[in-house]
């Protein structure tokens, strides 16, 4: 039986312009630090994921993990999620040039058994909330990298799925055990400086036993 497409939110303007422009002159700077990302296991494997990755954020996390603290409650009422104290920030700041894609996924194991993934790696957190800010260059380079979001027993046929436009400067949150993927993006100059640039931004807590 399917479910409903789990609760989320997209939180326009998230940054001031200043903050934005700072975010985009760090990733330019710091080219050479993105690597291939990884699926859990610590395999590149193309026909699942494309895209590049740059963890460590500088002030720019701080700031970033900052506005999410300011929204405080929010987060978990516009989520339907039960509220709990948020004890570690996960980011990571993903660059998706022409071809770039993830197929669906979750970004926590579920079911029984199950190990925490994320967290401080400390292998002790849980990932709850899920959140993704948006950002690039104008005029903007790209075409597509929709962030799609599956309902509970999708069979990824229209009406099972909601699509998310990579919109500048907006913030997307969801729940962390939602089913998701990011459809292929188009960047016919495949410059850098034209790619989906985003900060991935995991919201953890202790494992509960």
């Amino acid at each position: 039986m399917k479910g409903p497409i789990p609760r989320f939110h997209r939180y326009s303007d998230f940054l001031e312009a200043d903050e934005r422009s700072a975010l985009l002159e760090c990733v330019f700077k710091h080219r050479s630090g993105f690597k291939s990302t990884t699926l859990g296991s610590g395999v590149v494997d193309p026909m699942r994921r494309v895209s590049e990755r740059l963890v460590d954020l500088g002030p720019t996390g701080d700031v970033l993990s900052g506005k999410m603290r300011e929204l405080g409650a929010d987060l978990f009422e516009k989520t339907g999620t039960s509220p709990f104290e948020v004890e570690y920030y996960e980011l990571e700041i993903v660059a998706h040039g022409d071809g770039a894609h993830f197929a669906a996924h979750s970004d926590i194991p579920i079911g029984e058994g199950r190990k925490p993934l994320g967290g401080d790696r400390t292998q002790t957190q849980d990932r709850l909330l899920s959140a993704v800010y948006y950002f690039h260059r104008e005029p903007k380079g790209f075409s597509g990298g929709q962030l799609r979001l599956h309902r509970f027993g999708s069979d990824n046929v229209p009406g099972d799925y909601v699509d998310i436009e990579p919109l500048q400067n907006s913030l997307v949150i969801f729940p962390s055990w939602t089913t998701h993927e990011v459809l292929k993006v188009h960047c016919p100059s495949r410059a850098f400086e034209d790619y989906r640039f985003a900060i991935n931004c995991w919201l953890c807590r202790t494992l509960a036993r």
